[in-house]
């Protein structure tokens, strides 16, 4: 009886966890124009986010202003976004990424990451790294899907837990 009473006290906090998608991904995919199949496979709902984008991909960054760049990498370390636009490698995926301030959404951060197989003459060598708590919406375009992750705080992907 305390078996049971023990599972039905567990399960709604591991039912939660099973709703939270894992997607883990390395840009760009090995094969030429296509997107690593953990972002093909998402769905909308709760994602925990760890995307790691390396040269030649450049993700484009809104600033607080509203104005876009590429993300520039002259330290290692945060880089401050109001939205990240991530190149997939395939035209018939398209990720914004909105990571929230880091007061509401501790867990989601964009960064600059050291990388030495990257370097040369002009950079130390650098990977973008976007991990986090989001909510995925899909929005259904001709011949694609964009993918737009809003922030959602850490404890609904029962991070930290």
């Amino acid at each position: 009886m305390r078996a049971l009473i023990l599972a039905l006290v567990l399960w709604p906090a591991g039912t939660a966890l099973a709703d939270v998608q894992q997607v883990v991904a390395n840009l760009p995919e090995d094969v030429e124009f296509e997107a690593p199949a953990a972002l093909q496979d998402m769905a909308e709902g709760p994602v925990w986010l760890d995307l790691t984008v390396a040269p030649p991909l450049d993700p484009s960054v809104q600033q607080e202003d509203g104005s876009w760049s590429g993300i520039v990498c002259d330290s290692h370390g945060e880089v401050s976004a109001k939205s990240v636009s991530v190149p997939t490698g395939s035209n018939h995926l398209l990720l914004d990424i909105r990571p929230g301030s880091p007061e509401r959404h501790a867990a989601n951060m964009v960064s600059c990451n050291y990388a030495p197989q990257y370097s040369d003459e002009t950079s130390l060598g650098h990977v973008i790294r976007i991990k986090g708590c989001y909510f995925a919406n899909s929005v259904s375009i001709p011949t694609a899907i964009q993918w737009i992750l809003n922030p959602l705080p850490a404890s609904d992907c029962n991070a930290g837990n």
